[in-house]
Order: structure tokens, then sequence, then C-alpha cells
């Protein structure tokens, strides 16, 4: 199983954490899953809206991870996943990211995409990386036709696999960002920009409008004598176009070690990433022009 449920101790500090959150506006979309199921150690920022969405792109650079002692159980695994819904209820959809599994002698990087189709089905994409290699990497999901209600994924511009039929061709929720399991407060990050576009009925990526996303992003409890492992904090930020109407360009999160009982001054904070390769805006750009070529250009 590739998450394992949380301890009856961390349900309770659930209890006690902070929820940071930007609530969005009253839509026909319903609630988002950000206000619907707030959970601990993660960061997330979700898009719903009216607007249906047909597919969805991401790109960010794999993270330096360092820690802050041992995991209890040996390892620990780390989530940058971004999910689409298929169904207003949020029973059916499907998912990519990056899974960093540490296993006490180093960390692992694995890509992979979900399929929630029927059940649950976990697919790896390549080889596992024993480092981050300072690249800027891409998910992409297009409907594999027009109204299909199947979608093709694409690592790298490279397809990877393709869903089951899903409830319906389109969406009205997507969530992105951090799902920290074990050793969640002992662990620091460097910097991610996740850069998510959704594609809109005439197969052309957007940017979410501010006013249709909302964040989440739990405090844990570091209060003095806490266990260190429940001090998960996360420092977030949402990037925008500025002006009136501002559009989300990324969902930036760093996460330091925090200690119980300690001033933010005292906290451990893990190096910024180095990317090097096509920038993000050319890798955008890039992924507009694969999907003028599938569909045969502007609609």
């Amino acid at each position: 199983m590739r998450r394992r449920l949380f301890s009856s101790v961390a349900f309770c500090l659930l209890a006690v954490s902070q929820l940071i959150a930007v609530a969005a506006p009253a839509s026909a979309a319903g609630p988002s899953i950000c206000q619907r199921e707030p959970r601990d150690a993660v960061a997330q920022l979700c898009g719903d809206q009216d607007e249906r969405m047909y597919g969805m792109f991401v790109t960010f650079a794999y993270p330096t991870p360092s820690y802050g002692g041992p995991p209890p159980f040996g390892y620990a695994d780390f989530y940058n996943e971004t999910q689409m819904f298929t169904d207003d209820a949020m029973t059916k959809s499907f998912a990519f990211g990056l899974n960093m599994h540490y296993i006490g002698s180093g960390t692992d990087f694995q890509p992979y995409w979900v399929d929630f189709t029927a059940g649950y089905s976990y697919n790896k994409i390549g080889s596992r990386m024993q480092q981050s290699d300072g690249r800027l990497h891409t998910f992409m999901a297009l409907p594999r036709c027009d109204n299909c209600a199947t979608w093709d994924i694409y690592y790298d511009f490279a397809l990877v696999g393709t869903t089951g039929t899903q409830p319906g061709p389109a969406s009205h929720h997507l969530v992105t960002g951090w799902s920290l399991v074990d050793m969640s407060g002992l662990v620091a990050l460097s910097s991610t920009s996740n850069r998510v576009m959704y594609l809109n009925g005439n197969k052309q990526f957007q940017r979410f409008a501010q006013v249709n996303t909302s964040t989440r992003a739990p405090a844990g409890n570091c209060a003095p004598g806490a266990d260190p492992n429940y001090c998960f904090r996360f420092a977030t930020n949402v990037t925008t176009t500025g002006g009136s109407y501002p559009a989300v360009v990324s969902w930036d999160v760093t996460k330091p070690i925090v200690r119980p009982g300690s001033s933010p001054a005292q906290t451990h904070a893990a190096t910024a990433a180095v990317t090097h390769g096509p920038s993000a805006l050319e890798l955008e750009q890039r992924a507009q022009a694969f999907a003028d070529a599938k569909f045969g250009g502007n609609r």
C-alpha cells in the first residue's frame, strides 16, 4: 500500500494543527478538497472552478532533502503529486508526481502515475534515481480523443500510460503539492515551485485565476516537549501574475526542520534547489505546441 494510515496519535494532533487556508468563492464546482479533507503533513494548492478542465500540465525540479534524525520505522515517503478528479464527489481521479523514498542510507527518487478509475493502480515511470538531477521535469495529461473519458499520461513529453475510463471527459477539481508520510517533522526539503496549468475546452493550457484556488499547510504540533516528528512546519507562497485579476504562476513550498519549542530563527532550512536545462516557460510553451499537434492547432 503506497500510503499508510496515520496513527491515532497523529490523528489527535490533527485537531491542534493550524490549517492555513485561503477559501475559494462559492462555485457550482463545489467545495475545494483543501476544505473537504484537511490532513496533517501536507502543503497543497487546490484549483476548483466552474470552467471544465480537460487535462493538466505541471513542472517542478526534484528537491534535495536533509534529515534531522532517523525515522522510527527505518524509512519515509514524500510525495509531490498533482491529482485531477473526474467527478464532483471526488471518488474517481488520476494523478502523477514524484515519490521520494528514504531508506535510512539515502533517498530514492521515483516518478509515477496513479489511476483511481477502478480501485487503485500505481505505475512507476522509468527507474529510480539516487539524487536530484537538477532539471525541471514535466508531467502532462491530455484527453485520448475529443470527448474521451480517458487520458494519456506523459512524463517529460513521453507517453507512459493511459487511464481507464473515468466518470466524465472533464474535471472541476485539481490539487497539487506535497504529502509527507513518516518522519515528516525531521526532514527538510529544498524549495519546489509547482507550475500547474489546466487544458480548457479550446485545448489551450491556462493558469488558474487566484480567486479559484485555495491552500492548506498545517503546522503540526510544535509545542515544547512535543514529538519532533509531528512538528512539520512548511514555508509556502503563491506566485501570481499580479494585477486586479491575478493568475497563479506557481505553488512554492520549502520544508524546514522545526524543533518543538524553538523560535523560527532556530529552524534548520534546506538549501535552495539549483536547476539547469530548459526554463519553466520554455517547457510550458512546448506543452502547448504538443497539445496543438495532437488536436490540430487552436480551436
